[in-house]
């Protein structure tokens, strides 16, 4: 059978192609993190508790109550397939819940009504 040369260009441009599909199914290449910001605030009130969901594992989610002290709570994990936050507020205070992926993509943003719990969650 016989073998044709292949210009050095044509192999320079193969490679690069290669590199730019592998490159988009690696995360190291620069795809999103699956890292979320999750937040909870209170207005008229301080932080009861608060509970977030993270990481799917082989049994599911992790879910972790938070040490909360005061009106503000907020922490930045990999938030896995289906990240979820539930904020409680002291008396009749307003909890407010987000999820954020990256710096701006809002996953979720709910308000509770007084004294309410909220919870905020997205599929990914």
């Amino acid at each position: 059978m016989p073998t044709f040369p292949i210009p050095a260009a044509t192999k320079r441009i193969t490679t690069m192609a290669g590199l730019a599909v592998a490159c988009g199914l690696l995360t190291a290449c620069g795809a999103k993190s699956p890292d979320v910001t999750y937040k909870a605030w209170t207005e008229g009130g301080n932080l009861q508790s608060v509970r977030h969901d993270y990481i799917d594992g082989p049994n599911g989610a992790v879910s972790m109550p938070a040490e909360v002290s005061g009106a503000t709570w907020s922490t930045h994990e990999d938030g896995g397939h289906t990240p979820r936050l539930k904020v409680v507020p002291t008396g009749k205070g307003l909890a407010h819940c987000l999820l954020l992926e990256g710096e701006d993509r809002v996953l979720d943003q709910q308000k509770g009504a007084a004294g309410q719990p909220v919870t905020c969650s997205a599929k990914r």
